[in-house]
């Protein structure tokens, strides 16, 4: 039996299990996301974070990979923003990290308050460089912004332990129940509206999975400020972001991800895509929420793209590749990206392997897919066409991440839109694999403890809002 509703036991066992599972989460991430080596006793090397044991032994913990991303922007709260390592105005097109410990990053995510985040790379010809040097090379287009939309150093490995991350703009709504709490659902446009910023970790294997097929949900891996409600560590953005017309955005929205960015990578083989020109049809009275980049620098917005040290952008993929742009050049415009360049050659050859999702507003939006013939949504993970010819291949339908889609009606007009995508190199996985069942195991207890210690939810509030779900299962009667 467990606590009575109401009762002292109830509360007592309550706020010890939310902060438990905060503190799952903030060390699930932290271990996960960096692998480290602890440097002796009393050596420091100048390289990483000093921390002190349980026992008082000071050691350093040097991050071996960090997290590198974009911002939507143009503008959002951190394009008005000096970055944190070579003091410069943060564009929507420039590659960034977490701005502690310090230049030249890859850095990983931090509790916060956090400064903004650090320019690694500078996306624009002739501008101030980032921390390594070198920039993109990306003209700005008409309205004089660079914006990028996907990102991967191509070596996006899958294997049997692999590990999806997402993220979502800020008309995500999710659905409940997504997954463990805080999800999609809790940090969206109903609950907290951060979800922009955050980043989740699909809960189901990454392999095919059609519509119809099981719904794993997602958890909160990353926190855009890295303060609550989610309690993940963050990287910096400004939080909230709440959903509307109009620019500028109250928020931030991370709009492309490498969440294992090794220390070199930056300055190696980038694979990206550019914005494209037609607009947001949630945005309509932002004429300018997207900036046309792709087009202003020769290429299609589902078009993917390479730089290379000390040249300028390349076609890598080119958007029919991909089942894209059927409609006309730029019709189109590709979101996330996931990439393994298995042969190093710098294009899709047989042995690569490509994952990536479209942009709302994209006309193969509602267009059956090539593998189970269901229309494409925004918040699909696909891949190339089953067929020569053919729209792009559902891999992983958005329900099973515990998005809303049109098709499943849970969702009316427009589902939820993933924006950045990655998964980690071989091993990060395995890594997970203990945490994700202590995680698990949490979440079945909250809950039993939501059945079992809620109070009635207020009269003046209905199922399914942020404010009533959080109050329901940590209510004043539980904690």
């Amino acid at each position: 039996m467990g606590p009575a509703r109401g009762s002292g036991s109830c509360r007592a066992w309550a706020v010890p299990m939310r902060k438990a599972y905060r503190q799952a989460v903030t060390t699930l991430v932290l271990t996960s996301i960096t692998p480290f080596f602890a440097a002796p006793d009393g050596v420091a090397s100048g390289l990483g974070f000093v921390a002190t044991t349980l026992t008082g032994a000071t050691i350093e913990i040097v991050p071996a990979t960090g997290v590198s991303f974009s911002v939507e922007g143009f503008p959002s709260p951190s394009t008005a923003l000096l970055d944190s390592f070579v003091n410069v105005l943060i564009t929507e097109g420039d590659i960034l990290t977490v701005g502690l410990p310090g230049s030249p990053g890859p850095n990983s995510p931090l509790p916060g308050p956090l400064p903004s985040p650090g320019t690694m790379l500078r996306a624009d010809v002739g501008a101030p460089l980032g921390s390594f040097g070198e920039g993109l090379g990306i003209f700005p287009s008409a309205l004089g912004c660079w914006e990028l939309d996907a990102l991967s150093y191509g070596k996006d490995v899958l294997t049997p332990t692999s590990v999806g991350f997402f993220s979502v703009d800020e008309f995500a709504t999710g659905v409940a129940p997504g997954g463990v709490a805080p999800d999609v659902f809790s940090e969206g446009s109903a609950g907290a509206m951060e979800a922009s910023a955050d980043v989740f970790m699909y809960l189901g294997p990454f392999v095919t999975t059609p519509p119809g097929g099981p719904v794993f949900g997602n958890l909160a891996a990353i926190d855009g400020d890295g303060l609550g409600p989610s309690g993940a560590p963050g990287v910096g953005l400004v939080e909230p972001n709440p959903p509307g017309p109009g620019l500028p955005d109250a928020g931030d929205n991370l709009d492309a991800l490498d969440i294992d960015t090794a220390a070199l990578d930056p300055a190696g083989i980038i694979y990206f895509s550019l914005d494209t020109a037609f607009p947001d049809p949630l945005e309509p009275l932002s004429v300018s929420s997207n900036c046309g980049t792709a087009i202003a620098d020769g290429f299609s917005g589902a078009d993917v793209l390479v730089s290379v040290p000390l040249a300028f952008p390349a076609l890598a993929i080119p958007a029919a590749a991909l089942g894209l742009d059927i409609s006309g050049a730029d019709t189109d415009d590709f979101n996330a990206l996931i990439f393994d360049d298995a042969d190093g050659s710098q294009t899709l050859t047989p042995g690569d392997s490509i994952y990536f999702s479209v942009r709302r507003g994209s006309a193969v939006i509602g267009r059956p897919d090539s593998a189970f013939a269901v229309p494409i949504e925004e918040g699909d993970i696909l891949t190339v066409p089953a067929f020569l010819g053919g729209n792009p291949a559902i891999f992983i339908a958005a329900e099973a991440g515990g998005l809303a889609t049109v098709r499943s009606g849970t969702a009316l007009v427009f589902g939820d839109d993933v924006d950045a995508l990655d998964v980690p190199e071989p091993g990060f996985g395995l890594q997970l694999a203990a945490g994700l069942a202590f995680l698990a195991t949490v979440g079945r207890r909250r809950r039993v403890g939501r059945s079992r210690c809620q109070d009635a939810p207020p009269a003046s509030t209905t199922w399914p809002t942020h404010s009533n779900r959080w109050a329901s299962c940590w209510g004043p009667t539980c904690g």
